[in-house]
């Protein structure tokens, strides 16, 4: 891994790394490292695997310090979707061929990164191993932004004087990602990452958001509270629903071998 690491410090200097934006996607990328190598260790994967994880969450965001460069701006919409120029830039332009990966696990890779940031994500036309990878690297992307957003206070939650519109209500009330075509207003975006709780894949994903209270984290850094109260408390008992619902499967297992 540490050549790999080596390869990408270099692919980063070519931009400029005293800009804030650009440091700030450098440094989450090896904060996503981390936290997809934790996911590997909380289902016990082997070395292979945990070595792939780590890879893919890279490289996950490669496309980032181009298009700030070029647009200055993370929106996809205002530019180009960073999941697909993230593939363009490793396979069409052949990056990738500058780090140590096995070959026969490209399609991975490349699934990984395409997929990363894409709202609807059908699991039935991807391997299991695929699936497992885009799920490690879903999540491992998602506790980061969150931990910027409420710890390091890099991402501000925007608010204004609109309401929540119907629409990302109606997806938050039936638990699942508000999606980016149905924000209307600021209050839609912050609703968009709280419920990042709604599209999580892994127990220690659950157990992290739970331990760090990264939602009522977001709550304290909301001006209107009373609006978004009950979208809170949802997302609060969701999680823990999904912590208690780990932990029984934990003393099903243990009573099993008993």
């Amino acid at each position: 891994m540490n050549e790999n690491f080596d390869e990408f410090d270099k692919y980063v200097l070519r931009y400029d790394l005293s800009v804030r934006m650009i440091e700030y996607k450098y440094k989450h990328s090896y904060r996503v490292v981390h936290q997809a190598e934790e996911i590997c260790r909380s289902i016990n994967l082997d070395t292979v695997e945990r070595d792939l994880a780590s890879n893919i969450a890279l490289l996950h965001d490669i496309a980032r310090f181009r298009q700030w460069t070029e647009y200055k701006t993370f929106n996809d919409q205002k530019s180009f979707d960073h999941g697909d120029e993230g593939v363009k830039i490793l396979f069409d332009e052949g990056e990738i061929q500058n780090y140590i990966i096995d070959k026969d696990d490209y399609e991975i890779v490349k699934k990984a990164i395409y997929n990363h940031n894409k709202f609807d994500l059908d699991f039935s036309k991807l391997t299991d191993r695929e699936a497992l990878h885009c799920k490690i690297i879903r999540d491992a992307d998602k506790i980061d932004i969150i931990h910027n957003v409420v710890d390091l206070g890099g991402i501000k939650l925007p608010e204004d004087n609109n309401g929540i519109s119907i629409s990302a209500a109606a997806d938050f009330d039936s638990s699942k990602p508000v999606h980016h075509s149905h924000k209307s207003t600021k209050n839609d975006s912050t609703l968009v990452m709280i419920a990042f709780v709604f599209d999580l894949n892994f127990d220690y994903s659950y157990e992290y958001f739970k331990k760090h209270k990264f939602v009522n984290k977001i709550y304290k850094k909301l001006d209107d509270k009373k609006l978004f109260k009950p979208y809170i408390d949802k997302a609060n008992n969701y999680v823990e629903g999904k912590c208690k619902d780990a932990k029984c499967k934990i003393l099903a297992q243990g009573s099993r071998r008993k």
